[in-house]
């Protein structure tokens, strides 16, 4: 499927685009796990030739070591039978990342919807309220899911011309405003891996190395961020033990009260 260094100006690119700005990638020098995923993403896309409106459905990620600045990345792809539900189509792609001697640093699996054949109402992308207690909001969400750091950002059409960039995802659902507008969405919608990184920042300000080193993420996506949208994680931990943590997360609009993203998050407890 590819190979590439990652270097410290390409892992600066990504940051940049998705806006988290923790010093400890540096700090460590090692690459987040999900700008790991998103490149391998963008290469897939590129060599698979997918129709322009394909979005992502579900994603899988599991991190079997850090990934230093400046290592060289081997990645390989086995694609699956597409699946057929009524008039969706499902494709789903498994990928293997290993280092320069074959160790294996990083799995995962995305599936990708073909959008342009399906309807809007049957798409899997619905709204649906966020998990919350009696009365719930966005006031009181860090007394519902603990004290894990939340991340919140607007989206933008430079966020996702950048994301664009750093990631090699051109999907003109995310930059063509007339091209959108022909799709169910009809309209502009941020790249899921986008909005899935802010999960990945809420989980590397909670973990810390450990989600660098050992982090695995399982998250199917329910709706979709549009542009000038305010998008806001959550995450609580359901369980702890010897070996690993693990997390009930998400992402959700507060201000429509749709839930954009759920999955779980496990690491290895934490490092020192």
């Amino acid at each position: 499927m590819g190979v590439w260094t990652v270097t410290e100006d390409k892992v600066r690119q990504y940051l940049n685009a998705v806006g988290d700005e923790q010093p400890a990638y540096f700090d460590l020098a090692m690459a987040p796990p999900l700008a790991l995923s998103a490149w391998s993403l963008g290469a897939l896309l590129n060599q698979l030739a997918l129709p322009p409106g394909a979005i992502h459905s579900l994603q899988e990620l599991e991190t079997f070591r850090g990934v230093k600045f400046d290592e060289e990345i081997h990645a390989s792809a086995q694609v699956t039978k597409p699946r057929q539900r009524g008039n969706m189509k499902f494709l789903s792609v498994g990928y293997t990342l290993t280092d320069s001697g074959g160790e294996q640093v990083q799995c995962g699996k995305s599936t990708v919807l073909v959008v342009d054949s399906v309807k809007e109402e049957s798409s899997g992308m619905n709204s649906a309220q966020p998990p919350s207690t009696k009365g719930g909001d966005s006031g009181n969400r860090g007394d519902q899911f603990g004290s894990i750091p939340r991340v919140s950002r607007t989206i933008s059409q430079e966020r996702l011309n950048a994301y664009a960039q750093a990631s090699g995802d051109a999907n003109p659902l995310h930059l063509d405003a007339g091209f959108a507008a022909n799709t169910p969405f009809r309209g502009i919608i941020a790249h899921g891996m986008l909005t899935l990184a802010f999960i990945g920042e809420m989980m590397m300000a909670e973990l810390g190395r450990a989600w660098l080193e050992t982090g695995a993420i399982k998250a199917r996506f329910k709706g979709a961020a549009y542009l000038g949208d305010d998008v806001e994680s959550w995450g609580r931990k359901t369980g702890d033990n010897d070996s690993r943590v693990e997390y009930s997360v998400g992402l959700w609009n507060p201000a429509s009260g749709q839930e954009l993203i759920i999955g779980s998050a496990t690491a290895r407890a934490a490092l020192t």
